[in-house]
């Protein structure tokens, strides 16, 4: 019988993060081997995770991901005792969110007495990289891990290079989409209607509200684009701490006819964004040391039968086909990217080319199953 799996993750459904939702449906899908899960309750009044899975809650918040701080530090030893506790009811693999911090109290928890594997989705090294601390630490917990979960060959690569862990311990675990939930022909009409006439072109852009993600250059794009197509319409979808201030940049550039941010959408509404909109776009780009290691959000567009437009930097290129489901940009120049929305918002049959390449690739290349497959064979 093989070895059962205990995940443990600060960030786990229903509390809103790419990285929790990719971890939910991968380990949800895991039938031969008994999966528990250790997440953080959340604020109070954070609802608790519905799903098939077995959650326990344990307290992971704290400071920072380090050791020096005592408040830090006594998050580690916390979680590292309800982590053995749990190994001492049934042995099982850890399986980490990331290295740090969920994986620096697993190997605490473990102390050398057994396996521990740790997923990477790219934009963490850059935070462990600004610290000797963290840096540090990080190194000694990838050296330790039994294996190392990728979000995109990209992610591996930095893994790789910079941080000097061996090609043959990572694993490169593409994101999946559920190409039944996200797909063409869904009836967005009634969210539709609340942003758009039937005649107009709605772009969207679904994520957190952060400077990398690129939402103010949409907003310059779309300032040049509306000389030339006035029916243009731009939704945002999320929330965040760059709001404030995308909201003054709508209003500086007289957008405020046009753009219309929706906040963070219900898990049961998202689907039907996609299927309100015409194409998808998010050029994001390297902000610092944070960049997106991959972007779930581009495959769910893809799967919907939208075009996307993306940048062109951390793992993007590897979730847009260039040329074929999508435009990839440089994240930094808003004529460039006014031209390539400028190329779907007036080619009804470049939007439609590109979303049926996009559903098609999503479905064959992208699927939950094949990224259980690459987990299980790796672990």
């Amino acid at each position: 019988m093989p070895a059962g799996i205990l995940v443990v993750s600060e960030v786990f459904p229903p509390a809103v993060g790419g990285s929790g939702a990719l971890l939910e449906n991968i380990y949800r899908r895991i039938e031969d081997r008994k999966v528990r899960v250790v997440a953080d309750p959340g604020p109070p009044g954070t609802p608790r995770y519905q799903g098939p899975l077995h959650v326990t809650y344990a307290s992971m918040k704290a400071p920072d991901w380090g050791v020096f701080r005592p408040a830090s530090l006594a998050r580690h030893i916390r979680l590292s005792r309800t982590l053995r506790s749990a190994l001492a009811a049934e042995p099982a693999d850890i399986h980490c969110a990331r290295a740090l911090p969920e994986g620096l109290s697993a190997a605490l928890a473990l102390r050398g007495q057994g396996r521990y594997l740790c997923w990477l989705h790219g934009e963490e090294l850059g935070f462990a990289s600004t610290s000797r601390e963290l840096s540090f630490l990080a190194r000694r917990v990838y050296a330790g891990a039994a294996a190392v979960f990728a979000n995109s060959q990209n992610s591996k690569a930095l893994l790789v290079r910079d941080w000097q862990v061996p090609a043959e311990k990572i694993h490169v675990v593409y994101p999946g989409v559920d190409s039944a939930r996200f797909r063409p022909g869904l009836d967005g009409s009634r969210f539709r209607a609340g942003v758009a006439g039937p005649d107009e072109v709605v772009f969207l852009s679904v994520g957190r509200l952060q400077r990398r993600k690129g939402h103010d250059l949409v907003l310059k794009a779309l300032a040049e684009l509306r000389r030339s197509t006035a029916a243009i319409r731009y939704v945002i979808v999320g929330d965040g701490p760059h709001r404030q201030q995308l909201e003054s940049d709508t209003a500086a550039l007289g957008l405020g006819d046009v753009v219309r941010f929706a906040g963070e959408a219900r898990d049961e509404d998202l689907h039907f964004w996609y299927a309100a909109a015409d194409v998808f776009v998010l050029p994001n780009r390297s902000d610092g040391v944070d960049f997106e290691g991959f972007g779930i959000v581009f495959l769910e567009a893809a799967a919907a039968g939208l075009p996307v437009i993306g940048g062109r930097s951390g793992g993007v290129p590897e979730a847009v086909a260039e040329g074929t489901t999508g435009l990839l940009v440089s994240g930094e120049d808003a004529s460039e990217l006014a031209r390539a929305m400028a190329h779907y918002a007036t080619s009804r049959d470049a939007r439609r080319h590109s979303g049926e390449q996009g559903r098609a690739r999503a479905v064959a290349d992208f699927s939950w199953g094949a990224s259980v497959a690459r987990v299980l064979n790796s672990a």
